[in-house]
């Protein structure tokens, strides 16, 4: 009974520090202001009417509601690069409460990520409102959004763990992963269908996990459809065995990270 509650109050402290950090991170992001709050919805605006208007007479024609189509790749993807990409500085940006202050470390990484996560939650509020004007009506498959969050931000928060690890031993990694998230971006689906790829080359695509995260996201929001449920759960597992490894290399590597920081 006693080892219950240190665990309930140890668990209690954790989700506290979480937060408070990750309100912190928010503030510290510029949306804790009226025009940061502003350039959260901004951003996927801007980029999606350049993108819409380059690409709409081309891709138009091999797919249906193609403005809505393009919203939802864009914001699913711009979460996972916005998140990784922050998460692989936090700890140098967080260096100060590292050093003064024991905590699980990981927790600087949830703490980014949570800051993110709601702006994407404020994205995907506005996504639900316009989607009808690209004449998508509400479905009975939008309940199912919370998979699809869930799935996504599990395989953000996989990849982000290992991120400022390997930053730490690395530090041409934000370059590195700069370059590999464009590269990503005109790899994966966002602003076109897998069916204008070759077919030798789209299984490669398929692969991706957040190729199969923006097809159950578009099959769920357009069509109306039941995502496949093998891919996703696929995705979920692959992802919670690395958010866990994550997890435990953090721990693992704890004291030499920080030896790693004062460097």
């Amino acid at each position: 009974m006693i080892l219950a509650q240190t665990d309930k109050q140890r668990l209690r402290s954790y989700l506290s520090l979480l937060r408070e950090i990750g309100w912190t991170e928010f503030k510290l992001r510029d949306q804790g202001t009226f025009f940061g709050f502003l350039w959260t919805l901004l951003y996927p605006a801007l980029m999606f009417i350049v993108l819409y208007m380059v690409f709409v007479k081309w891709m138009g024609q091999f797919v249906v509601n193609y403005g809505g189509y393009l919203l939802i790749g864009l914001l699913f993807w711009n979460f996972f690069q916005r998140a990784t990409t922050s998460a692989l500085s936090c700890l140098t940006r967080r260096y100060a409460i590292i050093r003064n202050f024991k905590f699980p470390r990981e927790i600087v990484v949830f703490s980014t990520l949570l800051a993110i996560l709601a702006a994407f939650l404020l994205e995907l509020c506005v996504l639900l409102v316009f989607l009808p004007f690209f004449g998508v009506a509400p479905k009975l498959s939008w309940l199912l959004l919370p998979v699809l969050i869930g799935a996504i931000v599990m395989l953000t928060a996989g990849v982000s763990l290992f991120l400022p690890l390997l930053a730490a031993e690395y530090r041409d990694l934000e370059r590195i992963w700069e370059v590999l998230t464009m590269i990503m971006f005109y790899t994966t689906p966002v602003f076109f269908p897998l069916s204008v790829i070759g077919p030798h080359i789209r299984p490669l695509l398929l692969l991706n996990p957040i190729t199969q995260i923006l097809i159950a996201a578009r099959g769920c929001l357009i069509d109306g459809s039941i995502p496949n449920v093998l891919p996703l759960a696929a995705v979920m597992a692959g992802s919670g065995l690395l958010f866990a490894a994550g997890v435990f290399m953090f721990r693992r590597l704890e004291y030499h990270l920080m030896d790693r920081l004062m460097e």
